[in-house]
């Protein structure tokens, strides 16, 4: 399927592609062991804030960051604007995987396919915000 809205993915730290069909933090907690958490973890993380499981505040930040900082890669396409990457830091590992990521899209995986090659790309990381565009990374220009 081309992607016309929005769509978003985990790439997991062994760089496989996870697809989320809501929200990140709903895949989270739908199967928690994959991100080496419990229901447990996650339950006293959205008690300790006052908040019910599932809402998208401070709970899940936390516990979103904590994935990334465990060598998870966050990935999200807003429609019609760009893709938002958050990763912990522009390791190696981080650009091998964005950039296999990045030519992944723009071939087709699954049923997605990035169709526009000029599409901008923000990675977010703990040294701060680059631009790209999704054809920079499969060309091999990624965060360093």
């Amino acid at each position: 399927m081309t992607i016309k809205g929005s769509v978003a993915f985990f790439l997991s730290p062994s760089g496989d592609l996870v697809h989320v069909p809501q929200n990140h933090i709903s895949t989270v907690i739908a199967d928690p062991e994959t991100f080496r958490l419990t229901k447990e973890e996650i339950q006293t993380v959205y008690d300790r804030h006052g908040e019910q499981m599932g809402v998208e505040g401070e709970p899940r930040k936390e516990l979103l960051l904590r994935i990334v900082a465990d060598g998870w890669i966050r990935l999200r396409r807003y429609p019609n604007k760009y893709w938002s990457i958050t990763a912990l830091f522009p390791s190696a590992v981080v650009q091998a995987h964005l950039h296999d990521w990045a030519t992944q899209m723009l071939f087709g995986i699954d049923r997605f396919k990035e169709t526009d090659p000029y599409m901008p790309v923000k990675v977010s990381t703990s040294e701060g915000e680059s631009f790209y565009t999704i054809k920079d990374l499969a060309e091999g220009t990624c965060p360093r």
